[in-house]
């Protein structure tokens, strides 16, 4: 019985809630809609736009006083400043347009937006108001390009500690190396400009924007001018030797002197690992390759393609980083002079070798000739191609001596040759085929390299310009058919093949011999120059292909010596090969070609 009364009373009690409930909710829903109804047609009390308080005002009014501040704004020019410095940005330039009508209608439904749930929002905007954005649009790229007119003005980059190595003591330190300290720099905060801004724009507000900027301090600042000189003294006379092994012959080697080590340093007691990181970079760009495989076509007695495999190459940089580091620290407490670094360089086989494409012998380069031929005129570049290419893909058997003049052939207007200067009965005369003699000088230094015996060699009269352009005197071959010549004796196992290369772009002759190493080692010694002699007066000559007025230096005066070096050949300690050369060259005069054409 107690427990059904129980069960009464409550429900009676949820009757009474639910009623009372819903009276509260009618006085609430006649309050809201009867507040609406007494604004109707107006902006609720309380509420504003960018502080422009609009409460209480028809949207016309509110579009109409908004209206007029807006344009007021859009009219006057926005002010910045830094320091002394002074910059204005005009609303129009920006293309600023203010989406007035959207942000009066975003007004006018604030309270407005839900039926009896919109009470909650509204009671909030009589208790404490609420200010609404000023809706705008501008070009974005236009407000950027001028932040970054700003910024360019305001900023001043900082200026890292810097070494020098001077090419003498100073006299006050009496050191080479000069140490200056870094110097802070200023950033202008782009993103507080930014914000403000876009603060002004929906405000309105006209009030100067002062430039804030942030101070950039050098990353070495602090630093001890007196320790990086210590250690860079140090450092100085010390050298750093590079190699990689680029084939099972030989190792590539070059030098970091101590005047390139030092920049290195930093300023904190170590090594720069960024700088370090840059220069195995740039490594890498010289030294890494894809592999190249070989190719080779023997046509008529003649090789007419020809390419040696080539097996690519890749540096490991962040493992040179690391080792070029530990190298130089090492130096740095060394006592040792020099050290030597083997860098981790792997190597790609190329996948069809060379001995693998020809069974003539042809596997590998045995002798390198270049020479270079600046100051040659265009049918003198002629020539020197042409005579090249006669050359180019030549096979010599072993135990054949190869002659320059039969390979060549007749040299003549009728196979092709032009007419350029040469040196002919002590004069220099235009004649067919002037430059020849550069290919087989350039073949005569590449046999040289090869040590291959040279069966027949014959110096120039005089000294030819050309040929020291690269060189010593006295490493030149003459030729002229059928009296002078250059023979080349094949005594390696295998066949040899020449390959040329004429760049008349960069006035570069290059010969190549290939062929089956057995061993042997070339070295030239003992070059003397003696009983110099000097050039006699400058030799001026007609040349109706110039124009009438114009002069044209050929030549270059050289002084009359005689010249000598030891060529010899070993192989595994043994001399199998050895010969002198013997050059006696005349003095010569520096030669003009005076115009005498038509202009």
């Amino acid at each position: 019985m107690r427990r059904v009364v129980a069960v009464f009373r409550t429900h009676l009690w949820l009757r009474r809630f639910g009623a009372a409930s819903a009276v509260m909710l009618i006085v609430l829903s006649f309050i809201f809609f009867s507040y609406r109804l007494l604004w109707r047609g107006k902006i609720f009390p309380g509420i504003s736009i960018s502080g422009i308080a609009i409460g209480g005002l028809s949207p016309e009014r509110a579009n109409e006083i908004l209206s007029n501040r807006s344009a007021e704004f859009l009219e006057s020019p926005l002010s910045l400043s830094y320091d002394e410095q002074r910059w204005t940005i005009e609303p129009s330039q920006l293309s600023l347009s203010y989406e007035l009508s959207l942000s009066v209608r975003a007004a006018y439904l604030s309270g407005r937006n839900e039926a009896f749930f919109g009470l909650p929002p509204l009671l909030g905007i009589l208790e404490e108001g609420k200010d609404l954005p000023l809706r705008y649009t501008l070009d974005e790229q236009v407000l950027e390009s001028s932040i970054s007119a700003v910024a360019s003005a305001v900023n001043v980059p900082s200026i890292p500690p810097s070494l020098e190595v001077l090419a003498a003591p100073d006299p006050q330190t009496h050191s080479r190396i000069k140490v200056e300290a870094g110097e802070a720099g200023l950033q202008l905060d782009v993103s507080s400009l930014r914000r403000t801004l876009h603060e002004r724009f929906f405000t309105l507000s006209q009030e100067p924007v002062v430039l804030r900027a942030i101070s950039l301090n050098s990353s070495d600042a602090a630093i001890d001018p007196a320790l990086t000189t210590m250690r860079a003294e140090r450092l100085l006379d010390r050298t750093v030797v590079l190699s990689y092994a680029e084939n099972s012959h030989e190792a590539l080697r070059w030098e970091l002197t101590g005047e390139e080590i030092v920049h290195f340093l930093s300023f904190d007691g170590g090594f720069d690992t960024e700088k370090i990181a840059s220069y195995s970079a740039t490594l890498a760009e010289s030294i890494d390759r894809q592999p190249v495989n070989a190719t080779f076509a023997f046509r008529d007695g003649r090789v007419v393609e020809f390419s040696p495999e080539q097996n690519g190459l890749t540096i490991n940089t962040s493992g040179t980083t690391d080792a070029l580091t530990r190298t130089f620290s090492e130096l740095e407490m060394s006592e040792e002079p020099e050290m030597t670094l083997s860098l981790p360089v792997s190597v790609t086989l190329a996948q069809i070798s060379t001995s693998e494409v020809n069974n003539l012998g042809i596997r590998e380069l045995l002798g390198r000739g270049v020479t270079t031929f600046h100051g040659s005129i265009a049918n003198r570049e002629h020539n020197i191609a042409l005579a090249a290419s006669r050359v180019n893909g030549v096979l010599i058997a072993p135990g054949e001596v190869f002659s320059f003049n039969a390979t060549v052939g007749d040299i003549s207007a009728a196979t092709g040759y032009r007419q350029a200067y040469i040196i002919k009965e002590g004069r220099t005369i235009l004649d067919d085929g002037g430059g020849v003699c550069q290919v087989s000088t350039t073949l005569f230094r590449a046999a040289l390299e090869a040590g291959l015996p040279i069966s027949e060699r014959t110096a120039h009269s005089y000294r030819v310009s050309y040929y020291e352009q690269n060189s010593k005197p006295g490493f030149d071959a003459t030729v002229f058919a059928p009296r002078v010549d250059l023979k080349i004796l094949n005594d390696t196992p295998g066949h040899l093949l020449i390959q040329t290369e004429t760049d008349t772009a960069a006035n570069t002759l290059v010969f190549e011999i290939y062929g089956t190493s057995d061993g042997r080692v070339s070295s030239i010694a003992n070059h003397r120059v003696w009983d110099v002699s000097p050039p006699p007066p400058d030799l001026y000559q007609d040349d109706p292909t110039l124009p009438a007025g114009s002069v044209k230096q050929v030549d270059w005066k050289a002084w009359g010596a005689k010249v000598k070096f030891d060529y010899s050949v070993s192989r595994d300690g043994a001399t199998i090969y050895e010969k002198t050369f013997y050059s006696n060259f005349r003095p010569w005069q520096s030669v003009f070609l005076r115009g005498t054409g038509s202009i």
